[in-house]
C-alpha cells in the first residue's frame, strides 16, 4: 500500500475486511471515534442540498447516505453484502444502490451535483483514478468532498493519533464484537484499517489529488477535536470566451 492505492491481492483483503465487520460498523466507529463519527458524517452531510443530485462511493452500510435530505442519491459500493444492509436504513424512493468502484464510476458524465467519499477514500485501490472519475462524473461547478480520518504531517498530533490507531482502535474495537463473531476471523480485520491508515500517506495528498486532477477552490479543514479531515474541490466551468 502507499498514498495512490493498492495492489489487487491488498484490495481484495480490505474489501474483505469491510464485509467481515458490517454488522458491527456504526457501533465501532461510534467507540473508536468516542461518539464523534457520526457529527463529522453530519457535518459533511450539511454541504448537500435537498435539490442536489448526490453521488456517495464507498457507502458501506449506508451511515453518510441516510443523513442526506437530497431528492436523489446514488450511492456505490463493491461489497454486495455491506449493500444489502445498507437497504435496511436507506429510502428506495430516493436512494439508487449501484454496485461497483470508485475508479470505475457507473454513472455518466455531468451527471451529479456532489461526489462524498466519507471514510472510504483510503481504501481505494487506484486514487487518482477515482478522483479523476469523481470530475469526470460532475456537473460543472460541483463539489466533490472526501472525509477522512486525520493523518497530519510528522508533529505531536500526528504521534497522537498514529498512536490511538496502532494500539487503542484495536482494543476498542475487539470489545464492541461478540466472541463467536471473532473466532470465525482467520485474522484481525482491524489490523486491516491500521495498514490502509499507514500506507495512506498524509492528508494533503488527499489536498494534492484534487488539485492535481483539475479541481479548483480545494481547501482542506479538520473536523471536530482533529479526528478526522474534510477536503473540498469544485470541478471548474468551462471557459465561454
Amino acid at each position: 500500500m502507499d498514498p495512490e492505492g493498492m495492489d489487487e491481492r491488498e484490495w481484495h483483503e480490505v474489501l474483505d475486511s469491510m464485509t467481515e465487520v458490517g454488522p458491527y460498523y456504526d457501533r465501532v466507529n461510534q467507540l473508536i471515534t468516542f461518539g464523534l463519527a457520526d457529527r463529522w458524517r453530519a457535518e459533511a452531510a450539511k454541504l448537500a442540498g435537498p435539490d442536489d443530485v448526490v453521488l456517495e462511493l464507498g457507502s458501506g452500510p449506508g451511515s453518510f447516505a441516510k443523513l442526506l435530505s437530497s431528492r436523489r442519491i446514488f450511492c456505490v459500493e463493491p461489497s454486495s453484502g455491506l449493500a444489502q444492509a445498507s437497504k435496511k436504513v436507506l429510502d428506495p424512493d430516493r436512494v439508487t444502490l449501484l454496485q461497483g468502484v470508485g475508479e470505475r464510476i457507473p454513472l455518466s458524465n455531468d451527471s451529479v451535483d456532489k461526489v462524498f467519499c466519507v471514510f472510504s477514500f483510503r481504501d481505494f485501490y487506484d486514487r487518482p483514478q477515482s478522483v479523476g472519475e469523481m470530475r469526470r462524473v460532475l456537473k460543472e461547478g460541483g463539489e466533490a468532498v472526501i472525509v477522512e480520518v486525520s493523518k497530519p504531517p510528522d508533529g505531536p498530533l500526528a504521534k497522537l493519533l498514529e498512536m490511538h490507531v496502532r494500539h487503542v482502535v484495536p482494543r476498542l474495537a475487539m470489545t464492541a464484537i461478540p466472541p463467536a463473531s471473532k473466532e470465525r476471523w482467520a485474522r484481525d480485520p482491524y489490523r486491516t484499517f491500521i495498514e490502509t491508515y499507514e500506507g495512506f500517506g498524509s492528508t494533503r495528498k488527499s489536498h494534492e489529488m484534487l488539485a492535481g486532477s483539475g479541481f479548483e477552490q480545494v481547501t482542506t479543514e479538520y473536523l471536530e477535536m482533529k479526528g478526522a479531515t474534510m477536503t473540498r474541490g469544485k470541478k471548474p466551468w468551462k471557459s465561454t470566451s
